[in-house]
């Protein structure tokens, strides 16, 4: 059986179509647990009414204490042999539990594509990765954007580790790396998009809260994968994949900052002059891939303190995407 983890926090306008898609899948054997972490909405209300009308359907109450609290709740109260994560403001396809279980055989975890849904996009994300081959995969999946995430995967429960619940950014990919470590079975990959993921900039769901301390756990993040894939290859990451995550996290910041209404152009160029100065951004800005032009126009800019230059390219990019929409 298969035990669909749903954290649930604010979340009463997506809710019902994201317990829909899950009663509709075409794998029969699944429970569903709906974690209401405190929701001050009508989420503990209407989880409970969902409940009432399938028994495959189990509701926990909790006092709020973020998402990876609510999924460690959510395991705990798991029965089946498989875990399957999705957040209450997404849906996924039918064929989802099929294909992952499919997929996973003997092994270890499946990881599938996804549908991302952003500022009024619908972008179609496959891994071009056909089979778990070791270090060379990892690097593949980790650079494409597939491992960062807990919902495109398909976990063996005895397996699963937790998630750190006192970090509000990178825990799901530190439990997937932590998963990884106990993995030996082997890592299937399904080349279909079976889950859509809605980013909204909204700022009031379990999975789009930020912090200030966004650059100390994003470096964090990139010197576990920098460490894990060390482990796998026996040497360290040569190809600057590794680099190029953090660093385009860092520009997708820098992007955003002309949309950022709460600061002023003075600190918004603050902003950008830290980024510019950190060691170890420069460190790792130093030999890095990035695929992107408007990425590559920015950091150079950001390697030589061009501030300015950074922030002019931000807006214009800004002003193109609005014009492309």
């Amino acid at each position: 059986m298969v035990s669909i983890i749903v954290p649930v926090y604010n979340s009463e306008k997506t809710l019902g179509s994201c317990v829909e898609s899950l009663r509709r899948q075409t794998e029969t054997g699944i429970e569903i647990i709906l974690v209401d972490d405190g929701s001050p909405d009508c989420c503990p209300q209407m989880c409970d009414e969902l409940a009432e009308g399938d028994g495959r359907i189990r509701v926990v109450h909790k006092v709020n204490g973020g998402v990876s609290s609510a999924r460690n709740v959510g395991m705990d109260a798991a029965s089946g042999e498989f875990l399957l994560f999705v957040d209450s403001d997404d849906y996924v396809e039918p064929l989802m539990v099929e294909k992952l279980l499919q997929g996973i055989g003997d092994g270890d975890m499946t990881v599938c594509g996804y549908y991302h849904h952003y500022l009024g996009r619908d972008v179609e994300k496959v891994p071009d990765v056909e089979a778990w081959m070791g270090a060379e995969s990892f690097l593949r999946l980790y650079g494409q954007g597939y491992l960062n995430m807990p919902w495109n995967k398909l976990f063996r429960r005895e397996l699963v580790g937790r998630f750190d619940e006192s970090l509000s950014l990178g825990e799901d990919l530190l439990f997937n790396l932590d998963y990884l470590r106990r993995a030996a079975g082997g890592i299937a990959v399904v080349q279909m998009p079976l889950y859509h993921y809605i980013q909204n900039d909204t700022g009031n769901t379990l999975s789009s809260r930020k912090r200030d301390d966004k650059l100390d756990l994003g470096k964090r993040i990139w010197r576990e994968a920098a460490r894990f894939y060390e482990e796998l290859a026996g040497y360290e990451d040569s190809s600057g994949i590794i680099n190029g995550r953090l660093i385009q996290e860092v520009l997708d910041d820098v992007e955003s900052l002309p949309l950022d209404g709460s600061r002023s152009r003075k600190e918004k160029l603050a902003v950008i002059e830290s980024y510019c100065l950190d060691p170890e951004l420069r460190r790792a800005g130093e030999h890095v891939a990035l695929s992107a032009l408007d990425y590559r126009i920015i950091h150079a800019c950001m390697r030589h303190n061009w501030k300015r230059g950074a922030y002019l390219m931000s807006v214009l990019r800004s002003w193109v995407v609005r014009l492309v929409r």
